[in-house]
């Protein structure tokens, strides 16, 4: 993979983010170091940069991704009022399949949902 200015960028902008940021918020801030950055380079790179291990996808929905700085094990949680992605600390880690599995596990992905303290807190929970 070649590093190219644009890569540089998208990396530096998740890197210095601890919002897990959508595509969409990644471009926005990127837009503002690289006015001429597009939604598709920001897509490629982000694609390239998770699938290479340098940053962490999280599938939040089918049609909707974020992006995380952390690499170690971990789980997030995802706010249904607000969509706000916050890390889940797991204590004792996280155990794989038991005996038997057979397999070579390669990654995992933990993914709580429900409704955030702030969210709880202003009264949006029924939203």
């Amino acid at each position: 993979m070649r590093n190219t200015s644009q890569r540089e960028l998208v990396y530096k902008v998740v890197m210095q983010s601890s919002d897990h940021p959508g595509a969409d918020a990644v471009y926005e801030r990127a837009r503002k170091i690289m006015p001429k950055i597009s939604m598709g380079t920001v897509y490629r790179n982000l694609k390239q940069l998770a699938e290479t291990g340098k940053i962490r996808e999280i599938r939040i929905s089918d049609n909707y991704n974020r992006y995380d700085k952390t690499l170690q094990v971990h789980a997030h949680f995802c706010c249904r009022v607000c969509g706000k992605v916050t890390d889940v600390p797991v204590e004792g880690g996280i155990k794989g399949p038991g005996s038997g599995f057979g397999g070579k596990l390669e990654s995992t992905d933990i993914l709580f949902g429900g409704v955030c303290e702030e969210c709880i807190v202003c009264g949006k929970e029924g939203a």
